[in-house]
């Protein structure tokens, strides 16, 4: 009776050590068919776009991710009618940033380093960047610069 059961249990291990081995496959993102107004509006925005992929957020908006003409990443979202929406640009902290923002990170919290910068433009709003340092005395911060380098929000 031991016997049968040890057999048992070691079969089930088995089995479902060999389940957990199985590849799990990615999910596969449709093609998103980007409407003629959308991408009339996205080319006449972005003249130098290159690898663009189109997706669709949860709003319906259109959403493309590429890498503008100063080589960044850059997301840009349209709304259905070809209507800009917004768009944020990712800057690479090995390549020199804006001089208005390296100037006011370092007025402001000397010594710092600064770990991520995004440039964040909304339609109808001015313009803004994402700062995301770690300070002299290694604490984790975000703020918010406008274009001047002037904070918004620490």
């Amino acid at each position: 009776m031991k016997n049968t059961f040890f057999l048992i249990c070691t079969g089930l291990m088995l089995t479902i050590g060999a389940q957990a081995q199985t590849k799990k496959k990615a999910p596969v993102t449709p093609k998103v068919n980007v409407p003629e107004s959308v991408d009339a509006s996205f080319k006449s925005n972005f003249t130098v776009a290159e690898n663009n992929k189109w997706t669709k957020n949860y709003t319906g908006n259109y959403v493309a991710t590429f890498t503008n003409a100063d080589a960044r990443t850059q997301v840009s979202e349209f709304n259905p009618g070809g209507v800009w929406v917004k768009s944020k640009t990712t800057f690479d902290v090995a390549n020199p940033l804006p001089e208005s923002i390296t100037t006011a990170v370092q007025a402001k919290y000397s010594g710092s380093t600064i770990n991520e910068l995004e440039k964040v433009e909304i339609a109808g709003m001015a313009p803004y960047y994402r700062v995301k340092l770690t300070t002299a005395d290694t604490k984790t911060k975000e703020i918010i610069l406008n274009e001047e380098g002037s904070m918004v929000r620490l």
